[in-house]
Parts: C-alpha cells; sequence; structure tokens
C-alpha cells in the first residue's frame, strides 16, 4: 500500500470548516496488572461531547503516542499517551464506551505492550498479556472483561495446515482459557477470527464495523460512470496497478482507485457526484496516492487516511471538519446496550 507523504505541520486539534473448540488447556499463570509508568496529564474533565464525535492517534515525539477523542463541535480530549509509535497501535472500547484498550504490536527488540484505559480519569493500567507476542486482538466481553484473542506459536506456512487459536479472559484472578479451535491462518482462513469470543468483543479498530464502506465494486466497463472517471482523471486507467470502484451510498456512489496489495485498498483518486458531472469533495487535500478507509455515520463520511481525517456531511457535499497528523482515525464508538447491561 502506498504511504501518504507525511505532512510538515502538526494539526493537533479538529479544525471546523468555514462551511459548516478443544479440550481445554491450562492457562499462563496469572499476572498483575502494573500501573503505567509516564502517561500524561489528560484533559478529559474539561470536555463535553455531544454528537459526532472521532478518535484518532497523534504522534508525539519522538517515538510516544497520544489517544485523543475530537467533537466536531471543537471538543478535545486527550485520553492516554504511552509509549510506542502510533502505527503499531491498536484500540478498542467497553461496551458501553467509557473504558478502552490499547494493544501495541511488537517491533525488533520492543515487546508487545497493552493498556486498560479509564476514559474518565484518564489513567492507564498496562495489563501483561496471557502469551506475549502472539496477541492479535484485544477488546472487552459485554461484561467488560479484558479478552485476548491469541495466534499459536510457529504459525503453519501452508494454507492447507490447521493451528489453535486460543482467548483468553481476564478477571480478577487473572487470565483464563476460554476458548480453543482450529484454524487456518493463511490464504483465506480466518484465524484467531474464527473464535466465538470474536462476535462478543465491543468495538476494535482490528475489525471495520457496520459503518465502513468498503470500496468493493467494480464500475463497469463501457459505463457512463467510468465514462465520467475517464474525463475526470484521464491519468487512471483500469489495469494500471489498479481499477476504478465505488461503493453506494443514499447521496450516490463514492468512487475510488483500488489497488492490490495484502488486502484491497481504496486510494486517491476520490470522486462524487456533484450534478452531473464527478468532481473530488470539497478541500479533501489528501496527497496523490493516498490511500484510506471510508465510515459513515448517519449523514456523516468519515475519509480516515493512513496520516489525516476529514470529516464531510454526506447530503450536502459540505466538508465539516479536518485533522492532520491524525491516524486510524474512527467514529467514537456508541454505547451498545448488551444482555449483560441491561437492568432485570
Amino acid at each position: 500500500m502506498r504511504r501518504p507523504a507525511t505532512p510538515s505541520l502538526l494539526c493537533a486539534a479538529l479544525v471546523l470548516s468555514a462551511c459548516r473448540s478443544k479440550p481445554p488447556e491450562s492457562p499462563p499463570p496469572a499476572a498483575p496488572a502494573q500501573e503505567a509508568s509516564t502517561p500524561e496529564a489528560p484533559t478529559t474533565a474539561a470536555a463535553r461531547f455531544s454528537g459526532t464525535s472521532l478518535s484518532v492517534l497523534e504522534p508525539v515525539p519522538p517515538e510516544r503516542c497520544r489517544w485523543v477523542r475530537l467533537g466536531l463541535d471543537g471538543a478535545r480530549a486527550e485520553l492516554f499517551t504511552f509509549d510506542g509509535t502510533c502505527e503499531r497501535a491498536q484500540l478498542s472500547w467497553s461496551h458501553e464506551a467509557t473504558r478502552g484498550a490499547v494493544l501495541l504490536s511488537s517491533h525488533a527488540e520492543a515487546p508487545e505492550r497493552a493498556w486498560v484505559v479509564d476514559f474518565a480519569s484518564g489513567q492507564g493500567v498496562e495489563l501483561p498479556l496471557p502469551r506475549s507476542g502472539h496477541t492479535t486482538d484485544l477488546g472487552f466481553d459485554p461484561e467488560g472483561h479484558p479478552l485476548a484473542l491469541v495466534s499459536p506459536e510457529g504459525l503453519p506456512t501452508e494454507p492447507s495446515q490447521q493451528a489453535v487459536a486460543r482467548a483468553f479472559l481476564h478477571d480478577d484472578e487473572g487470565w483464563h482459557l476460554l476458548e480453543s479451535k482450529e484454524t487456518a491462518y493463511e490464504g483465506e482462513g480466518p484465524g484467531s477470527h474464527a473464535l466465538d469470543a470474536t462476535r462478543s468483543l465491543g468495538p476494535t479498530t482490528t475489525l471495520l464495523g457496520p459503518e465502513a464502506l468498503p470500496v468493493t465494486r467494480e464500475v463497469e466497463g463501457g459505463s457512463a460512470d467510468l465514462a465520467a472517471l475517464g474525463n475526470a482523471c484521464p491519468h487512471q486507467h483500469n489495469g494500471d496497478g489498479g481499477e476504478w470502484a465505488f461503493v453506494p451510498t443514499p447521496s450516490g456512489p463514492l468512487f475510488a482507485w483500488r489497488v492490490f496489495a495484502e488486502l484491497p485498498a481504496s486510494c486517491q483518486p476520490l470522486r462524487w457526484y456533484e450534478g452531473t458531472k464527478l468532481a473530488e469533495p470539497e478541500r479533501l487535500a489528501l496527497p496523490a496516492g493516498a490511500c484510506f478507509q471510508l465510515f459513515l455515520r448517519d449523514d456523516v463520511l468519515l475519509v480516515s487516511s493512513e496520516e489525516a481525517a476529514r470529516v464531510y456531511d454526506l447530503r450536502r457535499h459540505q466538508r465539516l471538519a479536518a485533522a492532520d497528523k491524525a491516524l486510524k482515525a474512527r467514529f467514537w464508538p456508541r454505547a451498545q446496550v448488551t444482555a449483560a447491561m441491561s437492568p432485570p
């Protein structure tokens, strides 16, 4: 996947637009939780959020990362700062969206690490993982317990080979084996996501979720849409390292250039119809070839590139907000009412 060029200016705040199953195995020994070493003082208490807001990661030089919540009305809360680069971090939320978790993948000599964060206080507690170096997902079950999905040590190299994925649940006594299942990890194998425990996870950035808009429908050859794209972007031709694809929305199709690396990726150019002509969304201002993910909540469209976020009113085609140096942008999850949370 091609990466966008690094902007020279750090934009740390959101800017409003002027236009608006195997037999049980013995679980690993329980390890006590440890206080995070150097969290920065949060600004959560002063922030009040109403309506749609975003979750983003902001780099903190030289190699730290800050988890931030940004409101479309300008509200900002610095939730938690941790050691490690933002590119290595995966985020998750409890079902009621009052706590979060950070899973930092291992890198070179840096070990895998994890923290559980209380959003109200801004305090993070480091959480030792059940099988260090092999956790693929970290989240919460409906009761609020941390839940880790773990890949086997030494993954198979052939698609036909089976391996065992495991789910561990953390409570006051430490980690306990919850589930184990044979699954394939190569090719189209689901890996740890074959576990039933995956369906009990709260929101997480490892799973795109129902608000994601994957650009997967190929624009038909000889169609009026393909002709319009040829007029709007004469240098983009199917077969030249990619192809035009689209995703339908209530306000018409969104077109993007789809490239194939390990997974299909949606990249620049991004176009939508303005009347009968195709145009780039207002002040998109992403580098040529920048790749992104699209998310839709009600009428609000989020364009989440590798280092920036753009927010639009989809029906009015107006830019609502923008943030640069904002990695892994997602809509802040809505609280999920589950059976475990419902009153008796």
